[in-house]
């Protein structure tokens, strides 16, 4: 039986060090490795400003997303609105603290950069506290990403949105 457990002890210490091992080779690379942050985004063609109509990217599930400070990447699910606005939602912003930092750093220092289909663009994100526009944007993930149904409208302390704005520069 204790043969049975050092095996199982050394299994999980094995599974441990590979996931440090890929969360650190993720903060190395550029962009996101999985479910990992990576390094800095870098490769891909450089744009000089966002877009203030993004309807082309309507059918995209994820892209990278960069804020400036810190210099993380991530991957996120996004949102075209109907106008052609781009929405980066943030679930379990409080259920998760220790995992969800990147949305406090976004309103800190709203400067980011996206990775779609091969290009960067400078953005500005701007979090969104309109409950209305919340609660849409919300039921639009939710059938977007076939998600279980939500009752009520969404804790603005849990469920954050981020509007995609253009930025100059780089």
């Amino acid at each position: 039986m204790a043969r049975f457990f050092r095996w199982i002890g050394i299994l999980i210490l094995g599974v441990v060090i590979v996931l440090a091992l890929t969360a650190l080779a993720a903060r190395m690379s550029d962009g996101p490795i999985g479910i990992f942050a990576g390094g800095p985004l870098e490769s891909g063609e450089h744009m000089t400003h966002g877009l203030s109509d993004w309807s082309v990217f309507r059918g995209v599930n994820a892209i990278d997303l960069q804020l400036l400070e810190p210099p993380r990447s991530r991957r996120v699910w996004i949102i075209v609105d109907d106008d052609g606005t781009l929405y980066i939602p943030s679930g379990f912003v409080r259920s998760l603290p220790i995992w969800k930092h990147w949305p406090h750093e976004a309103v800190a220092d709203g400067r980011a950069v996206v990775r779609i289909e091969g290009r960067l663009y400078p953005v500005q994100l701007v979090r969104i506290d309109d409950m209305e526009l919340l609660s849409r944007l919300g039921r639009d993930l939710t059938a977007k990403y076939e998600l279980p149904e939500q009752e009520g409208p969404p804790d603005p302390d849990d469920f954050w949105v981020f509007r995609v704005d253009p930025r100059t520069g780089p």
